[in-house]
């Protein structure tokens, strides 16, 4: 009988599990599909929430102790698995039109290297390829980019040269609770018993609503489009107006993301294709004469105040939520996983825990 289960496969439950075996917990994670199927597979992977400035204390804590996670852990991987993750120095293009002072002082408080630029030449000096729309905004040069779907394959294989048990295509249908404490979980094949049960399910995990607290987690969609091009054809990301463009090494380009709130939904729509393609042509007018190799959707898990469950459940003694990192998944994902491992340890958190409680978000 394993100490904790993980519910969910993804980075935030593959990154939890693994830090807790780390730790000397023996942990047992279940997928309903396979491992980072999901929005850890459809996401943009940029190191750094989307302008960072509009969010809360409790955010910026973690991304900032993520960023500095980063490169030893993806070099970790690469040396367990052979599988590398991508980690690129990109920096980040940000365009804005005001507030450039307020975006400073944050800059400044967090330790971030930040600098405000409204000179076109100096701007086409960090990137070449960008169009008459980025015109100034802050440039941020140390924000790196992980390629998503090559960390969570790493992180699997990780597991594998670890021997951490996992269980693909194994949906947990029901949380097992009695006399208000969490004993296990019930699938469809079969039930898996534990002391402690971790929900890490993503957009799903309001779905264990075991008691009246409930774990207020919604799907939030977002569709994105890849070029094909070469590589260094674009060096930087940029970011305007929530669509960003991620360059990777080998020539492909990313341009997202739509944000579109209706449930668990995760077709492509041309309209969705004509939007993103318009914004990534206004930032790079050089996407206009390339080819756009595929479309796809993920559900990210939003949450009301855009701060993530990091917590022991309100009213159940062994279950604990992480979930709700909305688009910081990857980004909060490292820095999350160790302070869960805190709070189910019952050691003293890295940082304090108490925004990331669910009497805090309610």
């Amino acid at each position: 009988m394993p100490d904790c289960i993980i519910v969910g496969g993804g980075a935030i439950g593959l990154l939890t599990a693994r830090q807790l075996f780390l730790q000397g917990v023996d942990v047992l994670l279940l997928e309903k599909g396979p491992l980072g199927g999901e929005s850890s597979w459809a996401g943009g992977g940029i190191i750094s929430p989307l302008y960072p400035w509009r969010y809360a204390d409790s955010v910026n804590v973690l991304a900032e102790r993520s960023k500095k996670i980063y490169p030893e852990l993806v070099q970790t991987l690469f040396e367990e698995s052979g599988s590398d993750c991508e980690l690129i120095d990109s920096g980040l293009f940000t365009v804005v039109n005001e507030g450039e002072q307020d975006i400073l002082n944050w800059a400044k408080k967090w330790s971030v290297d930040a600098s405000y630029i409204d000179d076109v030449n100096v701007i086409h000096d960090i990137e070449e390829s960008v169009g008459e729309a980025v015109d100034k905004g802050i440039w941020m040069p140390d924000i790196k980019q992980v390629r998503n779907p090559k960390l969570v394959k790493a992180l699997k294989a990780s597991f594998d040269h670890r021997s951490i048990p996992y269980l693909e295509g194994t949906e947990v249908e029901e949380i097992i609770v009695e006399n208000g404490k969490v004993s296990g979980v019930r699938t469809s094949q079969k039930s898996f018993f534990a002391d402690k049960v971790i929900i890490a399910s993503g957009a799903w995990s309001a779905q264990f609503s075991v008691t009246q607290t409930s774990v207020d987690v919604l799907p939030v969609k977002g569709q994105m489009i890849m070029y094909k091009g070469e590589p260094d054809l674009v060096k930087r990301m940029i970011l305007s107006e929530g669509h960003y463009i991620i360059p990777r090494r080998d020539g492909r380009i990313l341009a997202g993301s739509t944000l579109e709130k209706i449930g668990f939904d995760k077709s492509v729509s041309s309209e969705a294709l004509e939007e993103l393609h318009h914004a990534a042509v206004e930032l790079v007018p050089l996407l206009e004469g390339l080819s756009i190799e595929r479309q796809w959707a993920g559900l990210r898990p939003g949450t009301e105040k855009g701060i993530p469950y990091i917590c022991h459940h309100d009213d159940v003694e062994g279950l604990y939520v992480h979930a709700g990192h909305f688009r910081n998944g990857i980004v909060l994902g490292a820095a999350s996983a160790e302070l869960m491992a805190d709070i189910v340890l019952g050691g003293q958190p890295w940082c304090d825990a108490a925004p990331y409680t669910m009497h805090a978000q309610h």
